[in-house]
């Protein structure tokens, strides 16, 4: 494979036409094999690499190799109930659900089926919100919920309706006016997992500054992660 190739392959093309997310290949353990010596990566471990994969619009194989009984270790069927468990409890329940949302604009209008109160609803692919076709090239997109009293989090997650492309480039997040977060592509699922811990506010916005056409977000959450510590903090 020449080196362009392979540049090609891990970057991707922004003017392609077909969606293919990358898959990240990890193990478990240091080592691809199962080794008497080795135990499995520490949950604080494996919750990183799901973050920046899964994360970043990838999708995560986990490998998990057999021991020399041909059976999975105990030590490693543990840590992964460890991981469902802690991914449960950090995206059953959206700090979201409830508050009133608006856009900077609606295609239809209201009432026309897309507006900004679908990326509130369980489906995370086929309800959205779409901005008016009027805006685009006016300025920047932005959806905003308000939750009337403050709400803590330190995970924002943003969807896109990606049946109908990846179309954002870049976008920024920000709490009662002051920015939290940034960062390019969102795709099918972006979790923005904060620096600086959790944060506490009313009204955050997702603001899209650059994107392929009109962007369709699918969902959108806030989440509170009890496993993540801050350098920060």
């Amino acid at each position: 494979m020449n080196v362009w190739m392979r540049s090609y392959l891990n970057t991707g093309d922004p003017r392609g036409t077909d969606w293919l997310p990358a898959e990240c290949d990890v193990s478990i353990r240091t080592g691809w094999f199962w080794h008497k010596s080795q135990s499995p990566k520490k949950l604080s471990d494996l919750l990183e690499i799901y973050y920046n994969s899964v994360g970043r619009n990838c999708l995560l194989l986990l490998n998990v190799p057999p021991n020399t009984t041909g059976l999975i270790s105990d030590s490693d069927v543990r840590r992964l109930r460890e991981l469902r468990t802690a991914i449960d409890t950090i995206f059953t329940t959206n700090l979201a659900t409830e508050c009133p949302a608006k856009a900077s604009s609606v295609r239809g209008g209201k009432g026309g089926g897309f507006g900004p109160e679908n990326v509130l609803d369980k489906d995370h692919l086929w309800t959205y919100w779409a901005p008016s076709d009027r805006e685009l090239g006016r300025g920047h997109y932005w959806i905003e919920i308000n939750c009337g009293g403050p709400v803590k989090f330190n995970v924002v997650r943003v969807q896109e309706a990606i049946g109908l492309g990846q179309r954002i480039k870049r976008h920024e997040i920000y709490v009662d006016g002051e920015k939290i977060a940034n960062g390019t592509t969102v795709g099918y699922k972006r979790l923005h997992r904060l620096e600086k811990g959790v944060v506490g506010g009313r009204r955050v916005r997702v603001k899209v500054l650059e994107s392929r056409g009109v962007p369709l977000v699918s969902s959108f959450g806030l989440h509170y992660d009890p496993y993540w510590h801050s350098t920060w903090q």
